[in-house]
């Protein structure tokens, strides 16, 4: 297979800056959290700064030390140049700039998600990707490590091995009709095991929430930083999950109104059971996934839009796709490809609804890249 010494230079124009910034609070459950937060931003000159480290060794080390993931022991490698810069000035070539979230999956690193919240920012929006207490593993600009709880990974195997979701895995067909997959999406979402694995969506998604309201303080000026004034805020935000990030997604969607759409890269709708999510939704994925999320569109009032990618693989919708040792983790499709076609579906459908451009993901034409639904129930 092919390897890659660094990440591909970004699709947009502007010079890629990114900053760390770190996050303590008190969650609705009383838990103390304590986050971080690589933002990526919109910029002028690499001012002749290296480019960004792209995952610290600490965490790397973290994987081949964790249960949960044994499986993707030397998978990928960190020894990659990315095309971003640390701390750069923002761009002065718009008076604000539009923001964007990125959550990356279960036991992964916020850092994941380079490539395409690099993209994003180099076609002039801000992104925020967190990583989130318990259930990703970071290190914060403190110095301070954070690793996947044991209680997170105990649901997640748990989840993984539950004889219900077995049986149900083992009955999901590929490109079920609307009806198959609605009745398999709901006989997924009410088994029982799902109630702890909610939880940690909702802090997920209360975690994303806490880090909102701090950019508005930040574009208030109540706390300086080089974003004073400069967040495009009033129009609404976007955010787009991978994975197990999928959920979080749609339930901040759900939750709160200053989100004006969001996105799932191949993900499920678990404690979507009856929601209606209120915004734009796409969820893009591999068959037989439609299996996971069929239920969305359903209760959804908003546009849902559901995208079958055929020749790809889980981890072809993050970094690994270019990071990869291993091609048994990998799809069928060329790596360029795969990530040309997930950057243009996610910012035209954040251009369009955020933005409000005319063009639409309708628009959009790839090889085996179909749509499968379309659902409206305004």
């Amino acid at each position: 297979m092919k390897t890659y010494d660094s990440f591909p230079q970004p699709i947009g124009g502007y010079t890629v800056g990114r900053t760390q910034m770190d996050f303590d609070y008190t969650a609705s459950d009383n838990s103390k959290r304590g986050l971080t937060a690589f933002v990526y931003y919109p910029s002028d000159s690499s001012e002749g700064k290296e480019t960004s480290t792209y995952m610290f060794p600490e965490i790397y080390d973290m994987f081949h030390e964790q249960p949960l993931i044994t499986v993707l022991k030397d998978v990928f490698s960190i020894d990659i140049k990315t095309q971003c810069y640390d701390d750069l000035a923002l761009s002065g070539k718009e008076k604000c700039y539009p923001v964007l979230f990125y959550v990356c999956g279960g036991g992964g690193s916020p850092e994941w998600g380079t490539v395409l919240c690099t993209d994003l920012a180099s076609m002039g929006y801000v992104v925020v990707s967190i990583g989130h207490q318990n259930s990703t593993m970071y290190k914060r600009k403190d110095g301070r490590l954070f690793n996947i709880s044991r209680g997170f990974s105990d649901v997640i195997m748990a989840f993984s091995e539950d004889p219900g979701m077995l049986t149900l895995a083992g009955k999901m067909e590929m490109h079920p009709d609307d009806e198959t997959a609605i009745e398999m999406c709901h006989n997924v979402l009410t088994l029982p095991i799902l109630a702890k694995l909610t939880e940690y969506s909702e802090l997920q998604a209360e975690d994303v929430r806490y880090v909102a309201d701090y950019l508005y303080k930040l574009n208030s000026g109540e706390l300086k930083s080089i974003f004073e004034r400069r967040l495009l805020l009033d129009i609404g935000m976007g955010i787009v999950g991978h994975s197990y990030g999928g959920p979080t997604t749609a339930i901040v969607c759900r939750d709160d109104d200053r989100f004006a759409c969001g996105i799932g890269l191949d993900s499920g709708a678990f404690g979507l059971l009856d929601s209606d999510l209120k915004k734009p939704f796409l969820l893009m994925f591999s068959e037989p996934n439609y299996n996971m999320n069929a239920l969305i569109g359903l209760n959804n009032s908003m546009e849902t839009y559901y995208y079958s990618v055929d020749r790809a693989a889980h981890l072809d919708y993050c970094d690994i796709v270019f990071s990869s040792v291993n091609e048994q983790f990998r799809g069928e499709r060329d790596a360029m490809e795969m990530r040309n076609l997930v950057t243009d579906y996610t910012k035209t459908f954040f251009d369009h609804y955020i933005l409000q451009k005319a063009e639409s993901v309708e628009s959009l034409a790839y090889d085996g890249v179909d749509l499968v639904k379309k659902t409206s129930n305004q």
